[in-house]
């Protein structure tokens, strides 16, 4: 139904051992800067944008050559951002990909060749 719709397919973690966990990404691209609701309102502003978020990106594709097993609990520790927030910078990232299941996965950075 998801991809009849026009969504990206669900990713299914069935890692845990008494429940699982369903991820469908969104498919609404909301542009940096536009407040997202919650309690920060709109004091960020366009002044996150693109140097931070483009530095963030640099940064999170960085750990994951350093060390492909890493995870994105582990990645929001590091960086002392929200896990949704990495989630969300890692999502943007179309070249890399997480290859295999729950904690016996990997990242995987695609090198473009052009």
């Amino acid at each position: 139904m998801l991809l009849e719709n026009g969504n990206k397919e669900a990713v299914f973690d069935v890692s845990k051992l008494t429940a699982f966990e369903v991820t469908v990404p969104s498919t609404v691209d909301v542009p940096q800067g536009v407040p997202q609701g919650g309690t920060q309102g709109g004091t960020q502003g366009g002044t996150q944008g693109g140097t931070q978020g483009d530095a963030l990106d640099r940064w999170i594709e960085e750990q994951i050559r350093r060390n492909p097993k890493i995870t994105t609990e582990e990645l929001a520790e590091m960086s002392k951002k929200g896990l949704r927030t990495i989630k969300r910078h890692i999502a943007k990232l179309t070249h890399i990909k997480y290859v295999g299941s729950g904690y016996s996965g990997h990242w995987e950075i695609v090198e473009n060749d052009a």
